[in-house]
């Protein structure tokens, strides 16, 4: 039997407790394998938040969005087709740039609930 997964959510302190050290000069890989030993089902979670962190940083930076977008395909260019790698780099700089507390986020209303929605 298969066990499902936990979904894994970042905390804001968190995120922050990764951007400082990173910007500490803390090694994206160390920060990597740090994060992936707490969490021992999640290394992809680790890679992807030390990933968006980065491309936060970097656009902090002044960093061309270009620029930041090349970065993180290039990164993938050996594990994902040049599609999957693009496709994955947009999106993670995408949550780089739309930073969502997840504690706080609301859905969305589908247009069905809107309408018979009691005022």
């Amino acid at each position: 039997m298969l066990k499902t997964m936990r979904p894994f959510t970042c905390s804001g302190e968190e995120f922050s407790r990764v951007l400082a050290a990173l910007r500490a000069g803390i090694d994206p890989a160390k920060l990597t394998r740090e994060l992936a030993a707490q969490y021992p089902s999640g290394a992809g979670f680790a890679g992807r938040l030390v990933y968006i962190a980065s491309a936060r940083l970097w656009l902090d930076d002044g960093v061309p969005l270009a620029d930041v977008l090349t970065m993180l395909e290039l990164r993938h260019r050996f594990e994902l087709s040049p599609a999957d790698a693009r496709a994955y780099a947009v999106e993670i700089l995408w949550a780089a740039q739309h930073p969502v507390d997840a504690v706080h986020a609301q859905p969305i209303p589908t247009e069905k609930e809107t309408r018979y929605a009691v005022a």
